[in-house]
């Protein structure tokens, strides 16, 4: 421990100062690896000479001098005590404020289906008229967000931080639609792009999401809940081939009731399809998003979910339909 005699005539320079409260030797910006400091100030009388009388004037600046240092060497003393909070790039960072935390998770929480676009005067955008026929729809994955429900298929990535969401540009697929459709893609290209003044309401049963766009126009979104906020699990990746007939099953409410009939199919790390092992067998469920057409051979991805609270009567896994593969009409009459 190291005692520092101090009196009323010097006052320490700033580096004495900055020395208090810097024990690893770095300078006063590199807050990261700081030892607590081993210094112990303490303030010492000095003795009067004799047939000295100090006037109040100068007792009153001896004391002020004092409190003046006392000040300085706390401050240097909490500020070497207290390292500042760095990101993984070493650069200062700001803690996380309870919205940006909050708000990310339920944006993936829900696929979010346009329902209303207006200008920034409050009358409708003609070219996103399209988009609530066809279910516009935002899907938010990590930090990936998708648009589907336009002619192609638009994606790119995202980041939400205190009521904004910025959106770099979005990469798009090539197809060639209808004029109308086109127009809705190329609308939507332009409009969500940028800084996004983002509210999220709940005055319904689904939640409402509201995105402003940097020229005012207002675009509202109704959430659904995806299938792993319904079911409360994670989505496992499997492959069924449907065939194009279904058969007549056992159901205890419904006589003759049709069944699909499914094997597994599997494939490489390649997209090579392996060898079929299972065989063909009733799927006593239907396939969530999946619309069966008589005579038509289907391959299907799916997600198949573990249903945390299913119903007593509902099956403990549940499909739903991720992808149409391939189909074969050439069994169809």
């Amino acid at each position: 421990m190291k005692l520092i005699d101090t009196d009323a005539v010097r006052l320490p320079s700033v580096t004495e100062v900055e020395q208090l409260g810097l024990q690893s030797g770095q300078g006063p910006h590199h807050g990261t690896n700081l030892k607590r400091p081993q210094y112990l100030v303490y303030w010492r009388k000095l003795p009067l000479r004799k047939g000295y009388r100090p006037s109040f004037s100068r007792l009153k600046e001896r004391t002020m001098k004092q409190n003046i240092l006392l000040v300085a060497v706390c401050a240097a003393l909490l500020q070497a005590c207290t390292p500042a909070s760095t990101s993984h790039e070493g650069s200062p960072s700001m803690p996380a404020t309870p919205a940006s935390v909050a708000a990310q998770p339920e944006l993936s929480a829900y696929y979010w289906n346009l329902v209303s676009a207006t200008d920034a005067s409050g009358n409708p955008i003609a070219a996103l008229s399209k988009g609530t026929e066809r279910k516009l729809r935002l899907s938010f994955a990590g930090h990936n967000l998708k648009v589907s429900g336009g002619c192609n298929g638009q994606f790119g990535q995202y980041s939400y931080q205190d009521g904004v969401l910025k959106v770099p540009s979005l990469a798009s697929t090539l197809m060639a639609c209808d004029k109308s459709l086109m127009a809705l893609d190329s609308e939507v290209g332009r409009l969500l792009k940028g800084d996004l003044r983002t509210v999220i309401t709940h005055d319904s049963p689904e939640p409402v999401l509201q995105l402003t766009t940097q020229d005012g126009s207002v675009l509202k979104f109704q959430g659904e809940a995806t299938p792993e906020t319904r079911y409360g699990s994670k989505g496992e990746i499997k492959f069924l081939e449907v065939a194009a007939k279904t058969v007549t099953c056992s159901h205890p409410l419904i006589p003759n009731y049709q069944c699909l009939q499914v094997r597994e199919r599997r494939y490489d790390d390649a997209g090579l399809q392996l060898p079929t092992q299972d065989t063909w067998h009733p799927l006593y469920q239907t396939i969530e998003g999946y619309e069966h057409h008589d005579g038509v051979r289907t391959v299907v991805r799916v997600k198949q979910y573990e249903w945390k609270n299913p119903p007593a009567d509902a099956p403990s896994h549940v499909y739903v339909l991720d992808l149409v593969v391939e189909q074969d009409a050439s069994g169809k009459s």
